[in-house]
């Protein structure tokens, strides 16, 4: 998807321009005809106001410590063993990964979780999550979309090469996580962000 930072610029420019004329939705495709990316106004418009309350409210809050993130990343995922990890906190802001895989390592499951809180937790935020959450993108190799999980939206993904799905969503009202399973299909990867103990204690 080489296009789509452009595409999204684009539908973005469109997107003021729709807003003052009333239309639904910008949609876009590459020159070659390969990657489509539909931006809908209405509700980008809608969660301007949602997203600068969100990040106010981050930023008041303290990033969690290490020791916080890397109680959310159990032993065990799915059944898999959980082969490495990392937790760390710097720069005003903390992140915790681990990777889980089988003996044949022919499937696996990537865990990342972004504690958003603080200045630059709240910018995480907005880029990776509100940014993404109105676009929708599709080309021959997969697609990203907004969908309902938990109670709550998720951006989720496929990439057709790599049989890979990835599923982007929110916990806590201020944890942005992001569970990728390699040949497990989109099943198991919802079971797993689901089973995760994201409980900020």
């Amino acid at each position: 998807m080489r296009t789509l930072p452009a595409l999204l610029l684009a539908a973005s420019l469109g997107l003021f321009a729709c807003n003052n004329n009333k239309t639904k939705d910008v949609t876009l495709v590459s020159p070659d005809g390969n990657t489509k990316v539909s931006l809908d106004p209405t509700v980008t418009e809608n969660q301007a106001d949602e997203m600068t309350r969100k990040m106010e409210e981050l930023k008041k809050l303290t990033p969690l410590t290490t020791d916080q993130l890397k109680a959310m990343l159990p032993e065990q995922l799915m059944g898999l063993p959980r082969t490495n990890f990392n937790a760390t906190n710097a720069m005003r802001w903390g992140s915790a990964t681990a990777s889980y895989r089988n003996e044949g390592e022919d499937k696996e499951i990537d865990i990342s979780i972004f504690d958003c809180a603080g200045e630059a937790g709240a910018g995480i935020y907005s880029l990776n999550y509100w940014m993404k959450m109105s676009v929708v993108t599709e080309d021959q190799n997969g697609y990203s979309k907004t969908v309902d999980f938990n109670g709550g939206k998720a951006v989720e993904g496929y990439n057709k090469n790599s049989d890979e799905h990835e599923l982007t969503f929110t916990s806590g009202d201020r944890l942005l996580v992001t569970v990728k399973g390699r040949k497990t299909g989109l099943d198991a990867v919802k079971q797993a962000a689901a089973s995760l103990p994201l409980a900020v204690k």
